[in-house]
């Protein structure tokens, strides 16, 4: 083990490849304990891995890296840490007030907010969404005023955007926003890989006067090509349980409030 410690970056690396060849996972604390390196820094070597396309981050951990782990499908995001959706969900639900204006952004995770929306009973809402995934559930629900922003269909997403969509988003006032997000990391914010969308998303934060990102844990200590708004401009991040301690303190000494919804009871 002490040979292991004494390993340079690189040597790190191949080492790691040899386990995802060999397992086809490794987890955060197995190498931590082989490599006698704290969670964070085998994190942020996991990132830069990543980002090198070396490995697929998971939460806790990597797994090798497939063709299919870069062409995930809607559907397939859609099912992706769905308790985790869920429980996220919930804990926004209760966020929601009676008589609120509230900004529903494209996503499997306010998806899941938007279905709580629609089989709840809080009253005199208006919901905005240029999704049409969460138009389509909230649309069953009659004593909803619902406002579908349109655009540009983007299928791979199932949501508008463009021109269109950012002129109407300006034009109206939220009093809240939730919006998902790709990555979250304490050096680079909320990040996505996409500019449009990254635009697009600063013009809900901006229309909204509380702004809620819901992201689950495997979304964090990873970074995408452009930064969306820095971390203190955001009102709250709810996460889920897998966030330890140790790292909620990380953000928020940076001025994050961070909430994690608890685990589903298991009976």
């Amino acid at each position: 083990m002490d040979h292991k410690k004494r390993l340079s970056i690189e040597k790190r690396k191949q080492y790691i490849l040899s386990l995802l060849d060999k397992q086809g996972s490794v987890t955060v604390s197995e190498l931590s304990e082989c490599f006698q390196m704290s969670d964070v820094s085998i994190r942020k070597l996991l990132i830069t891995m990543e980002n090198e396309a070396l490995l697929q981050r998971t939460w806790g951990g990597a797994t090798k890296l497939t063709r299919a782990t870069n062409e995930l499908s809607y559907p397939v995001r859609e099912t992706r840490n769905l308790s985790e959706k869920i429980a996220i969900a919930k804990v926004a639900y209760d966020c929601i007030e009676e008589g609120d204006a509230v900004y529903l952004d494209s996503g499997t995770t306010t998806l899941e907010l938007a279905k709580l929306i629609a089989q709840g009973n809080k009253q005199n809402l208006l919901i905005a969404t240029n999704a049409l995934d969460h138009a389509r559930e909230l649309q069953a629900r009659a004593d909803l005023n619902v406002i579908m922003v349109g655009g540009e269909i983007r299928p791979d997403v199932r949501a508008c955007s463009g021109y269109i969509t950012n002129d109407v988003i300006r034009q109206l006032i939220f009093d809240k926003g939730f919006i998902g997000v790709e990555h979250i990391s304490p050096e680079h914010s909320f990040t996505t890989p996409n500019m449009l969308d990254a635009e697009l998303k600063r013009i809900i934060i901006q229309a909204s006067k509380q702004n809620y990102i819901l992201a689950d844990y495997s979304k964090f200590w990873n970074d995408s090509l452009v930064q969306i708004v820095p971390l203190q401009q955001i009102y709250r991040v709810i996460t889920d349980w897998h966030m330890p301690d140790t790292e909620r303190t990380i953000f928020t000494e940076k001025g994050v409030d961070i909430v994690s919804a608890p685990a589903p009871a298991l009976f």
